[in-house]
């Protein structure tokens, strides 16, 4: 196989993977539609590693997990539309209030 047919074939790869995640996250939201206040539901439905966040079924944005500079496990906070962090939580709760009030949905601190 020539580098050209590698090439086309990982953008195929890409393409794929991006639509399976943007199924995963309608589905999701299709779930979370119908709550009320502040709510969170898995991405990916056998890991808590990346979680979608909604307020009265509005997404706000998603939250995930990672490991900070000391190797701490820490949970950061991302707006929906936004590739740039609202900021790291030490837990999912924390971030996803967080984020909520980043959003204005929540009074208090937005930093």
């Amino acid at each position: 196989m020539g580098e050209d047919s590698a090439d086309v074939i990982r953008e195929a790869e890409r393409v794929l993977w991006a639509a399976g995640w943007h199924l995963q996250e309608r589905m999701v939201l299709d779930r979370l539609a119908s709550t009320e206040g502040l709510a969170r539901a898995r991405l990916e439905s056998r890991s808590e590693v990346i979680q979608l966040v909604t307020y009265d079924g509005e997404h706000l944005g998603h939250i995930r997990r990672e490991t900070g500079p000391r190797q701490e496990k820490c949970w950061v906070a991302v707006v929906r539309g936004q590739a740039r962090q609202a900021g790291t939580y030490p837990s999912a709760a924390a971030a996803a209030m967080a984020l909520a009030r980043a959003c204005g949905k929540l009074p208090g601190r937005t930093s």
